[in-house]
């Protein structure tokens, strides 16, 4: 058993291409002109530090807060965020959070959001800014940053990864599905959606924040035989702890038909579609 488990994981493994950026390694990169990154904190927080030469890129401009006179889009959103950040087709973008409660949702949906129209040169920091402040505490700066040109990729509609109420329902017993709420809200009186099995998307790092592949590999790939050929759904309470669990898979484990759930859990709950109860 222990000799077929080293051979799964290192197939998963070499699936592998810079999901995540180890600070040395992203020092190292400091001189490379196509270097980009992005600081999806805060503002307020970014204002108080940041990795020298990180630019602020603000979440809020990916929501829909229902204000807008015009329809929101989240395409033109995208667009006109990547060229803000002077995103080119041959940028290397690098992204973190310095807010603990968000320090991989935002960069993860971020990361979803770029890779559905087109852009895929995506590394996240692994252990957030805490663990470049650890090793490089004199590379971090208060003074605003600015693209070193005017970004010009184009995007393009290349992935459908968020999916809608109706695509899920339609998929439902054809799909792996994972529900990435915590353990306690999976059992709790709610229940969760029929056919899905659970992991805790907290459950993917250490207590420093840096990702455990061992626990993601033994108690979610191999636990539930997930199989890369077939369609693999992710839920939760909000698309941004969905992003997380879809972000690891997709980039470091080469889950290519993968996708998340929008709406999220609740919005399921509310329409009164098929849920597995406590007994």
């Amino acid at each position: 058993m222990k000799y077929i488990l080293t051979i799964l994981l290192f197939t998963f493994n070499g699936f592998a291409y810079d999901a995540f950026i180890t600070p040395k390694e992203l020092h190292a990169s400091l001189n490379n002109d196509s270097l980009i990154i992005l600081d999806v904190s805060s503002y307020s927080s970014y204002k108080k530090s940041h990795i020298t030469g990180a630019i602020h890129l603000d979440i809020n401009n990916f929501i829909d807060k229902g204000h807008s006179e015009e329809k929101f889009e989240i395409s033109k959103a995208v667009q006109l965020q990547m060229k803000r950040v002077g995103i080119t087709p041959t940028s290397r973008v690098v992204l973190y959070s310095k807010d603990k409660k968000s320090e991989y949702q935002n960069s993860c949906y971020v990361a979803l959001l770029f890779t559905e129209y087109g852009f895929e040169n995506i590394s996240i920091l692994d252990g957030g800014y805490m663990a470049w402040i650890f090793e490089y505490s004199f590379l971090v700066s208060s003074d605003k940053s600015y693209p070193k040109e005017k970004g010009t990729f184009k995007i393009k509609k290349k992935k459908n990864i968020l999916i809608s109420t109706n695509y899920l329902k339609k998929n439902l017993y054809s799909s792996q599905i994972i529900d990435s709420r915590e353990n306690s809200k999976f059992y709790d009186k709610l229940g969760y959606i029929i056919n899905a099995n659970n992991y805790y998307f907290k459950d993917s790092f250490f207590d420093d924040s840096t990702l455990d592949y061992k626990k993601i590999e033994q108690n979610l790939i191999l636990r539930y035989n997930l199989k890369r050929d077939k369609e693999l759904i992710i839920y939760d309470d909000s698309v941004f702890n969905a992003s997380i669990t879809w972000y690891i898979l997709y980039k470091n484990y080469g889950f290519n038909n993968i996708k998340v759930y929008k709406d999220d859990f609740i919005e399921w709950v509310y329409k009164k579609l098929p849920l597995t109860l406590p007994k």
